[in-house]
């Protein structure tokens, strides 16, 4: 719950920066993964998880995405997703029990006819009430031709902006087509699928509020069931390479921005999570880790998160292959947290989904309800700001993660 009174009041200032960087630090802390052998062990509780899937495969690779993803080959692809399947027995026969699933990528669905080979090996497995799936504009006929929006209840297309120019700028005019084009596409899947999810950057280098405001009113005439508005996030390890190539984000613009979103969205969307806005208010929103507090990723480079450690795959298609193919589950990494970092993090997510927390620290709360971010009972608007920018550091600290597992790797690793 949301409380936009303040709405005014939201800025970059010291208080943010300093957040901002003491969330930074804390991610270098804890987020730094070792090599294991430990593994998933055998479930003691009857509690549904949520099961991740990820598929790391594109037709070409976008300059400023940071997830693990490889250059598609079919025959490649083709295997992936048996050995995929393989892993998921796997895990079932360890007791785990999940009612929904996320495919993430990656372009998860580059191959449909394995893409509902395995939504529906889930099925069977486990007693699945959700099923989400990432998408591009270019993949919504092929999903239909194959009846997958039929099997998928949540689909959320990448389309990233409706400028051409923007588009341009992150190489997805020529791959996905116009901003127009675009907008056909999702215009004719919507009804088709359960719920439509448009994934929306802002804050690019030099954009004004004015070209903002025109994608804004693109999808308030669109009407999709939920969109999602991702702040430009400048991975790590690509972003002395995208500042040289685009320029520089500005701080200051990212608060003018979001205020704009929150202003023109309002009205007709309800705000789900300091990013995420549905036409429904119990629609499935976006951002999993909000709601679930434990799940099980499979799949190369996919993350599990289960009691006090996050638990890493291995980023190498050869090696997940092998240990695939030997019955072992392919985790080759894991940090284990302590139980106040634990809280901490669980207190971060559940005031980025605009919950009042149900972990209680005494100084964060003090420190937050200082700097004001909650208004009576719900979060205040330079709150739900204020958890945007701290989950912006954590997603920055996972990409250096995954930066540091790629770091290795050969071409023949992205090769089966």
């Amino acid at each position: 719950m949301i409380n936009y009174k303040d709405l005014n009041q939201i800025k970059w200032n010291i208080q943010t920066t300093i957040a901002s960087k003491v969330m930074g630090i804390a991610t270098d802390k804890y987020l730094r993964l070792s090599p294991t052998s430990h593994t998933l062990g055998i479930c003691k509780d009857s509690n549904k998880r949520l099961l991740y899937i990820h598929i790391p495969f594109c037709a070409s690779l976008c300059p400023y995405c940071s997830f693990h993803k490889f250059l598609f080959d079919e025959n490649t692809a083709i295997t992936y997703f048996e050995l995929l399947r393989y892993e998921m027995k796997m895990v079932y026969n360890l007791g785990y029990k999940f009612d929904s699933v996320y495919f993430g990528g990656g372009t998860t669905t580059i191959l449909p006819l394995e893409l509902s080979k395995t939504i529906d090996y889930a099925k069977s497995l486990f007693d699945i009430k959700e099923i989400s799936c990432e998408s591009t504009p270019m993949a919504l006929k092929s999903l239909i031709e194959h009846n997958l929006h039929k099997k998928i209840d949540r689909l959320s297309v990448g389309i990233q902006s409706f400028n051409d120019e923007y588009l341009k700028q992150i190489q997805r005019y020529k791959k996905f087509g116009s901003a127009q084009e675009q907008y056909e596409k999702v215009k004719n899947a919507i009804g088709l699928f359960k719920a439509i999810n448009i994934d929306i950057i802002y804050n690019y280098p030099n954009q004004s509020e004015e070209e903002l405001s025109e994608d804004i009113n693109t999808i308030l005439s669109l009407k999709p069931n939920q969109v999602t508005f991702y702040p430009l996030m400048y991975s790590p390890s690509l972003k002395k390479t995208l500042t040289k190539q685009w320029g520089k984000t500005s701080d200051e613009q990212e608060a003018k921005l979001y205020k704009l979103i929150l202003e023109k969205m309002k009205s007709m969307y309800t705000q789900r999570s300091s990013w995420a806005w549905s036409l429904q208010s119990k629609d499935i929103i976006d951002e999993y880790v909000i709601e679930r507090a434990e799940y099980i990723g499979i799949g190369s480079g996919a993350f599990s998160f289960v009691g006090d450690t996050l638990y890493a795959n291995t980023f190498s298609l050869k090696i997940y292959e092998a240990m695939i193919t030997q019955g072992k589950l392919p985790i080759t990494h894991n940090a284990v947290f302590p139980k106040r970092a634990i809280k901490q993090y669980r207190m971060t997510v559940e005031l980025f989904g605009l919950q009042k927390s149900n972990e209680h620290l005494y100084f964060e709360e003090l420190l937050l309800k200082l700097y004001g971010a909650y208004n009576k009972d719900a979060i205040s608007a330079k709150g739900a700001f204020l958890f945007s920018v701290l989950m912006k550091e954590f997603y920055n600290g996972m990409d250096n993660v995954r930066a540091t597992m790629r770091s290795k790797l050969k071409e023949e690793d992205g090769l089966l």
